[in-house]
């Protein structure tokens, strides 16, 4: 692909990792400043064009909560966007629109990981009888197979035959793409997440034509500097589970959406992920993501955060189980005392008072590998 996205800079749960730190930053949020309006601090120079991306799995009254949200509760936050004035975009005229920071107010894409069944049984009818455009991110493997749970070919076409459907790679086996299998050195496991990932969009191209889109999901939210870069080098959006808005200076190969699935589903979640204001890390002392066996996990983060809309006093970073992390400053740089970690997912978010309401978010990723360079998978 000749496409690149030059204005971004690239590289460098399921859920129940982040339960907890949501649920809890939610509430700090709430007990915290939420509009300018002080003598506070506002930093210069705000990126215009933000946009929120929303992520759900399954639309559907009973299976893990993890990954389901039910039809009416996916109903009311549908009513929301609509009744607010949110303006639904189609996922690649929003991140189009967020690189040149070109977005109207409000802009909203709908995203949807593993093509389950359940978008075209429980969601799809809302979002038809509404009109609203979103796309589905398909681990193609689960298809070709023919899951029961998964959407079968001919129901991917009649939903991009609706006009409202675009699609995007999620792998081909969804599985955690970071971990080296028994006996893989560096090289093969390059090879082997190349076709993973190039292979899903290849088949995509080949049932679904121009509904795909230049876009690729990290399967359970994982990545690492080197899939980012490969993402980068073939023109690819990266698009990842970790909370935040889109805007100007986000990085192409690791997009921010908000997961919104059974216990953070509520009307006061929706209304945080919707008030969102980009927050980016800006340079990193270490950029590192991915943390092979036997390397020592970082015991601080150290980022300059970039210039915006946001306050810099009310700055404050929490663990994945919502304990509120230590900060010090050094001029414009920021220094966030880590907790330990564990094999697998380890995420901070780190929020901030955005100035016109809402806070600006930044949820920065590590994943560890254990002993055998792999981990517990939940």
């Amino acid at each position: 692909m000749a496409r690149r996205l030059a204005a971004f800079r690239a590289p460098l749960c399921h859920y129940p990792l982040c339960c907890g730190l949501l649920v809890c930053c939610l509430l700090c949020l709430a007990a915290g400043p939420a509009t300018a309006g002080t003598d506070e601090t506002v930093a210069s120079g705000a990126a215009a064009g933000h946009g929120v991306i929303l992520l759900y799995h399954r639309i559907a009254a009973e299976g893990p909560g993890s990954t389901r949200v039910a039809p009416a509760r996916f109903a009311a936050h549908l009513d929301a966007l609509v009744d607010g004035g949110y303006r639904v975009l189609p996922l690649a005229e929003l991140l189009a629109g967020a690189r040149a920071g070109e977005l109207p107010p409000r802009a909203v894409a709908l995203t949807f990981d593993d093509a389950y069944r359940s978008i075209l049984v429980n969601a799809f009818p809302l979002l038809a009888e509404r009109g609203l455009p979103f796309t589905v991110f398909v681990a193609t493997g689960p298809v070709d197979e023919g899951f029961g749970s998964y959407l079968d070919w001919d129901e991917l076409r009649e939903l991009a035959d609706s006009g409202l459907a675009t699609f995007g790679g999620h792998s081909v086996s969804h599985d955690h793409l970071e971990a080296r299998r028994n006996g893989e050195d560096e090289a093969g496991w390059r090879s082997r997440v190349r076709a993973e990932i190039l292979d899903s969009l290849g088949r995509l191209r080949a049932e679904l034509g121009d509904a795909v889109i230049d876009a690729h999901a990290h399967p359970y939210g994982e990545y690492s500097r080197a899939t980012e870069a490969l993402l980068a080098s073939e023109g690819l959006w990266g698009l990842a589970q970790q909370s935040g808005a889109v805007g100007p200076r986000s990085r192409a190969t690791r997009v921010p959406r908000f997961p919104l699935y059974h216990g953070a589903d509520g009307d006061a979640r929706l209304r945080t992920a919707l008030a969102a204001r980009p927050l980016e890390p800006g340079d990193e002392g270490d950029p590192r993501v991915f943390l092979p066996p036997g390397e020592a996990s970082p015991q601080r983060w150290r980022f300059r955060p970039e210039p915006g809309a946001w306050r810099e006093q009310g700055l404050a970073c929490y663990g994945a189980d919502g304990t509120p992390l230590t900060l010090a400053r050094d001029g414009a740089w920021v220094e966030v005392t880590l907790p330990a970690f564990r094999p697998g997912r380890n995420k901070v978010n780190c929020t901030a008072p955005a100035s016109g309401g809402g806070h600006a978010w930044v949820s920065r990723l590590w994943v560890r590998a254990d002993a055998a360079g792999t981990w517990l998978r939940e």
